[in-house]
């Protein structure tokens, strides 16, 4: 899967199946093996946002938040398309914070950038605010309790939610991430974009401990 890239010149290789969305220099759409190499070829992004990063300007430190792109081919030059959001707008959690206090952060219209850890989470993270960034760096692991999602997001519009770890409690969860409702249909001029998220569900070998369940 290659998405908004350059490739350097001709694509020689072959599998099961590559695609390419936005890229420069794709091969053209083939199925089969048969006369060429099988590839999936969609020649530009219909909608896309880039990650989330941060950035030091020798005193302050910024969010910077990308913003929307439409029918992106290639890369991104310079990264110059980035709203820069101040640090007193972001609260940094670290992984002896409760979902309380990191719900109430939230709730008062600050990002949220997680420090690396795991954390225990005796609540669900709840996002309900628009266009907020939850940010994890290090891979912060959440792990559910309570038979609760680790992170849900409400109804609304433009959330960005990156480089998380989720992962399951010995508590059988009925899902890990819940995004929206199935009566809310967005605003697709503002859609709500996951980068880099992973979910895992493991544990102790020893079924006589625990195991992790959702």
């Amino acid at each position: 899967m290659n998405r908004n890239s350059a490739v350097g010149g001709t694509w020689h290789n072959g599998n099961w199946n590559f695609v390419f969305i936005g890229c420069e220099n794709a091969p053209e759409s083939h199925c089969t093996n048969s006369g060429g190499l099988p590839a999936t070829t969609i020649y530009e992004t219909p909608t896309i946002a880039e990650k989330p990063y941060i950035t030091f300007d020798g005193s302050r430190y910024w969010l910077q938040v990308p913003n929307y792109e439409t029918n992106k081919k290639g890369t991104t030059p310079g990264y110059n398309n980035a709203k820069a959001v101040d640090f007193s707008n972001v609260y940094v959690a670290t992984e002896s914070d409760s979902a309380a206090t990191i719900n109430a952060k939230l709730d008062a219209g600050l990002h949220l950038v997680l420090s690396p850890g795991i954390y225990n989470l005796d609540d669900s993270i709840r996002v309900n605010n628009s266009h907020t960034v939850v940010l994890g760096l290090g891979f912060a692991t959440l792990v559910s309790a309570t038979g609760k999602p680790c992170m849900i997001v409400g109804d609304v519009d433009g959330v960005r939610v990156a480089s998380i770890l989720f992962q399951a409690g010995s508590d059988n969860s009925s899902s890990l991430l819940q995004w929206g409702t199935v009566f809310y249909s967005g605003d697709y001029s503002a859609p709500g974009v996951l980068t880099d998220i992973f979910a895992r569900v493991g544990g102790t070998n020893n079924p006589n401990d625990w195991q992790a369940r959702t």
